[in-house]
């Protein structure tokens, strides 16, 4: 097992320790986080299919930053090896998979894994909570992830914008407290980008469940950048419509969301007048600022004819709404187009979203 040299988020403290990690999924995200991993020491192990495997035996990650290009090999596997090699043990996991992939994953990491380890979930969604849940693993931590990673290839993967990982424990209860997550946790993930422990991380994983229903169906549908919502009258209404039913099922269970990033406000882009409406398209604007040019994980699935999180995102907190009797037409639209688009039988373009924003106007 290598050595660490991890440097502390404020890049001051430095501690020398030791640690070997599991990264399943060598997706974007996945490949990002192994390879930055890699290139700070961390004995890194990444679970994919045989065909990953095949072909990290021979190459190097690649992860193509803002200002620099990681190249690191680091230790495939599939999960067979790890029913045979009894010596192989991991401080920790990080889990990158899809949401759809995730329980029955988790499920049969469990044969070969100790429930204790820490499982960090880098996914969309409520799935942390799910694996809470779903699975025998009892030491879970969300990993709210703020930046864009697109794959190029297999084993290849760009930075398109800057961010941090806001990282929390999840348990029974919803309320945990920062001295949950371990400081090994937080060298750990440091080691990837900028780190945030958060006291409410129930709170955090809603709001991006939130912002990840409005913004990756929007750009999905309309086949634009995160940047291109805020210049274009269908996406921007759009938008704030499916805001407004996504927050009124978290107003319907009782929950009370705090500000995310330091800027968004929950209730901001709520929009009833002109006054709101101009606030609102402020704050988009902030928040898409830094991330125009990002592709938002559901359209690069669907760029790549892959199933959508659609299930995940919006259909899962359309189904919350639906057993607290909270109506939302809206975002039935928006996942039954995605579904469409899944399956060929409509197209992504900006006509297509003109399209959706006049049928919800004549409604």
């Amino acid at each position: 097992m290598k050595e660490l040299l991890i440097k502390v988020q404020n890049g001051l403290k430095k501690e020398l320790v030791k640690m070997s990690v599991l990264v399943v999924g060598p997706g974007a995200i996945g490949t990002a986080a192994a390879a930055s991993l890699a290139k700070n020491g961390v004995e890194v192990f990444l679970l994919g299919k045989e065909k990953h495997k095949n072909y990290l035996l021979k190459n190097p990650l690649v992860y193509h930053k803002k200002d620099v290009t990681i190249k690191e090999k680091v230790t495939p596997i599939v999960f067979e090896d790890l029913h045979i090699d009894k010596s192989l043990n991991f401080e920790a996991v990080l889990f990158t998979l899809k949401s759809n992939q995730t329980i029955e994953m988790m499920n049969k990491l469990a044969e070969v894994l100790p429930h204790n380890i820490p499982i960090v979930s880098l996914q969309n969604g409520l799935i942390a909570q799910d694996i809470f849940k779903e699975t025998d693993f009892n030491n879970i931590y969300a990993g709210v992830i703020n930046y864009n990673v697109k794959t190029e290839q297999l084993g290849v993967a760009t930075q398109i914008s800057e961010g941090n990982i806001i990282t929390g424990k999840i348990d029974s209860t919803g309320f945990q407290n920062s001295s949950e997550v371990p400081s090994s946790l937080v060298k750990l993930l440091s080691n990837i980008c900028p780190i945030e422990v958060s006291d409410h991380i129930n709170e955090d994983v809603w709001m991006k469940v939130l912002i990840n229903s409005t913004i990756n169906p929007i750009c999905t549908i309309g086949k634009i950048p995160l940047g291109e919502i805020a210049r274009f009258k269908p996406s921007i209404f759009l938008a704030l419509w499916t805001w407004r039913e996504l927050t009124n099922v978290v107003d319907a269970q009782g929950m009370k969301l705090g500000i995310y990033l330091g800027q968004l406000y929950p209730e901001v882009l709520y929009s009833y007048d002109i006054i709101s409406y101009g606030i609102a398209l402020t704050v988009m604007g902030k928040m898409f600022s830094p991330h125009k040019d990002a592709i938002p994980s559901m359209l690069q699935d669907v760029i790549n004819g892959r199933k959508t999180e659609i299930d995940f995102l919006n259909g899962r907190v359309y189904a919350i709404g639906q057993e607290l009797n909270v109506d939302m037409p809206v975002n039935k639209l928006i996942i039954d187009t995605v579904k469409q688009i899944e399956n060929g039988e409509k197209t992504p373009s900006k006509g297509l979203l003109t399209k959706l924003y006049r049928q919800i106007v004549l409604q």
